[in-house]
């Protein structure tokens, strides 16, 4: 297989249609989202070796983050609704306005999806919540004091719900089984990073459970993040209607 090849165009705002051309659209898919799948796979090979911590700014040691994470579509917006409605700031940089997909905006921040190559900005979230893909995660560098809340989602409903995003922006979706082995592969590396990384606490929350009650998840999250954070309004941030991908139906 030739790897030099031209990679397919990438839109702006990339597509997980690309998958569909198999390892180079793999390649300019993570590409897109500032994720290169040769130094991803080096990393896991060298036995999932750290990145070196950012530099300048306070030590790193020093931080502490609360990471919101799950595989794309989720619930992971939904989840830092429900901690910023409780009075946890998000580090959001509030370009991506709400839309059909999200009506409730999304709460997340572009510098975060280059985390592969830059994770600078990691001292301007001490303190805040941030959203972090699993695909993501592994890169995040040790040292803060990790506060992980992740959110699990059936991944029948999960690829549903991608698809359906996709169809309303009018882009195709890569083959269900594509997928289904990538988020395999993410959700591994992901769960492996939170078990060796030093300083790592992690709270898993499941989407439907959260969406039926909701009380009882606000309950659980404000006890594992001990912030004193506002319990009924996290549980009003939920919103059922939006639940609109059941394994069910």
């Amino acid at each position: 297989m030739d790897h030099d090849a031209a990679l397919p165009d990438v839109p702006p705002e990339g597509s997980l249609g690309l998958l569909a051309h198999g390892y180079r659209g793999v390649v300019a898919w993570r590409a897109a989202r500032g994720t290169d799948l040769l130094e991803a796979e080096r990393e896991r090979v060298e036995a999932r070796g750290r990145r070196p911590p950012a530099r300048g700014g306070p030590a790193l040691e020093a931080l502490s983050v609360v990471v919101v994470t799950g595989l794309p579509r989720s619930g992971t917006s939904m989840l830092m609704q429900m901690l910023a409605a409780g009075g946890l700031e998000a580090f959001s940089d509030g370009a991506r306005a709400p839309d059909a997909n999200n009506p409730r905006g999304f709460l997340e921040h572009a510098r975060v999806r280059a985390l592969a190559r830059d994770a600078e900005w990691l001292p301007e979230a001490d303190g805040r919540a941030v959203k972090v893909v699993a695909p993501l995660l592994p890169h995040l560098p040790a040292g803060p004091a990790y506060r992980v809340v992740w959110l699990d989602r059936d991944l029948d409903e999960v690829l549903r719900s991608q698809r359906r995003m996709l169809a309303r922006l009018g882009r195709p979706a890569a083959p269900d089984d594509t997928l289904r082995a990538a988020y395999a592969r993410h959700l591994e590396a992901a769960a492996a990073w939170t078990e060796t990384t030093p300083r790592v606490g992690v709270l898993r929350l499941d989407y439907a459970r959260v969406t039926e009650a909701p009380t009882e998840a606000a309950r659980t999250l404000a006890a594992f993040l001990d912030r004193g954070l506002d319990v009924e309004a996290i549980a009003a941030a939920v919103d059922p209607a939006l639940y609109r991908e059941r394994a069910s139906t």
